[in-house]
């Protein structure tokens, strides 16, 4: 196979990953693309769906392993025609044990860049990371690279900071796209792929769960898969990037709790039958509160209430941790603020409300 001056992809059979690879292609028509996949087959199905061509060459490797797991020809060829990387591939689920966390977002990041500082001439390395390694700050976020905590909800915020210390520190020329949680598609509100927050909205209706975190100022801030695919894309190979932290969040967008549960309760109360049972709005409550219900679950809860209030303690809390994301840079970089919540947060409650149950959905946390 000829070299010629390509990008890395990680995460390409991912629902972000494919999708901001779909972008990049599209965006230059002579742009050539590698893509790390560990699994040949699931890349294959991938690929059928893009319509690439030969523009795109998938490598077997695994972030898990020493050197990638890649075979010296291919590691030879990367290092020889990368020019830049957007790394998108990491372990979402928030209930992973933190050894696992770091193993795929910490360890496979460095091992990433020791491939980067291998190649024949310089890299641009785009790390894809989350708004949520604020862990359990409060206030506003901004687009910086304070390394100041109080700690984090879950082992894949702290895994995706200690992983943005690598890149700052690591890498020559960088940029950090830290993105919201994704949960639907664009604003019709379509979910492809479940999350944390879909199974979270599925135990309200439910009504088996009555409490929820929250404090005054509490907000959702999430996001459409075609808000941040189009922004990775866009800015992941640009010169006035590097250096930078972007928040591609909803930032002013984000949805108040309150207005958040008014909308979503409404919605449910549509259907007549729903509306018979009478499940109440949950209490909102402070953190301390709040862990003394899980407290109760855990001592006196049947063991199906207690699955569920231990899936939700590695995501709800962030609802009593009110904090708001800057999105400054990104606004000004991609000329436009990315839509508001309340554009689409009702088409995606429509949208879980059609799907049948049962029906197949990767749950996942994004």
């Amino acid at each position: 196979m000829s070299i010629q001056p390509s990008i890395l992809v990680t995460g390409a059979t991912g629902l972000l990953g494919r999708a901001v690879l779909a972008r990049l292609l599209a965006d230059d028509p002579s742009r050539r693309a590698f893509v790390l996949v560990r699994d040949i087959g699931r890349w294959q199905r991938v690929a059928r769906t893009l319509a690439a061509g030969d523009r795109v060459h998938a490598i077997q490797g695994d972030l898990r392993a020493d050197g990638l797991g890649l075979a010296p020809n291919d590691r030879a060829t990367l290092r020889g025609s990368v020019r830049g990387v957007v790394h998108l591939a990491r372990d979402t689920t928030f209930s992973t044990p933190l050894a696992r966390a770091r193993a795929i977002n910490t360890a496979g990041t460095e091992r990433m860049l020791e491939l980067a500082a291998e190649c024949e001439s310089p890299v641009r390395l785009a790390y894809v990371s989350t708004a949520f390694v604020a862990g359990r700050r409060t206030g506003l976020i901004g687009e910086d690279h304070s390394t100041a905590t109080l700690g984090w909800v879950n082992a894949y915020e702290q895994s995706k900071y200690e992983a943005e210390e690598l890149v700052r520190a690591r890498a020559a020329h960088w940029m950090i796209l830290r993105s919201s949680t994704i949960v639907c598609d664009d604003l019709d509100g379509r979910v492809t792929q479940l999350n944390a927050v879909h199974r979270a909205l599925q135990l309200y209706r439910a009504g088996l769960v009555p409490m929820m975190p929250g404090a005054d100022g509490s907000t959702l801030d999430v996001v459409t898969t075609a808000y941040v695919a189009g922004a990775i894309a866009r800015l992941s190979l640009r010169d006035d990037t590097l250096g930078s932290v972007v928040h591609l969040c909803a930032g002013a967008g984000a949805l108040p709790l309150d207005e958040l549960l008014d909308i979503t309760y409404r919605r449910w109360s549509a259907d007549s039958e729903w509306r018979r049972r009478g499940i109440a709005r949950p209490a909102l409550a402070d953190l301390p509160t709040y862990a003394l219900f899980e407290r109760t679950v855990e001592e006196v809860g049947d063991p199906s209430i207690k699955r569920l209030t231990r899936a939700l303690s590695h995501f709800v809390p962030q609802l009593a941790l009110p904090k708001r994301f800057d999105t400054t840079n990104a606004d000004a970089l991609l000329g436009r603020a990315a839509p508001a919540v309340r554009t689409f947060w009702e088409p995606m409650l429509d949208h879980l409300l059609a799907v049948r149950p049962g029906a197949s959905h990767t749950a996942r946390a994004a």
